[in-house]
């Protein structure tokens, strides 16, 4: 049995067929055959406009991004990257585990 391949859609792909869809010019399934997308695809679309809506308000994200998932420890972040910026133009050598573990000196 072949398993059908996964694909992920822009955030721009999604939004036109959010478009699409609020028109009513076409079906449901006018829309996937015209996209090529399979049914539960287009429904899970549907079910987070109000998501994507929101993704592309904030200009988080590009357009062309495929994933709407933001960091769940954004100053963490942040500040491990400034140490990380000052890090390199020092021409420190950096690692994995150098990294890591300046988060977690970072974040304790």
């Amino acid at each position: 049995m072949s398993k059908r391949k996964h694909n992920a859609y822009t955030i721009d792909f999604k939004l036109q067929i959010l478009s699409e869809a609020e028109e009513k010019k076409l079906t449901n399934m006018e829309i996937c055959k015209k996209h090529s997308i399979p049914n539960s695809t287009l429904s899970t679309i549907l079910k987070d406009t109000e998501k994507l809506q929101k993704a592309c308000d904030d200009s988080k994200f590009r357009p062309a991004t495929k994933e709407t998932k933001l960091c769940s420890h954004g100053g963490l972040e942040d500040a491990v990257f400034a140490w990380f910026c000052q890090a390199m133009a020092m021409n420190v050598p950096l690692s994995d585990p150098v990294v890591i573990g300046k988060a977690a000196e970072i974040d304790s």
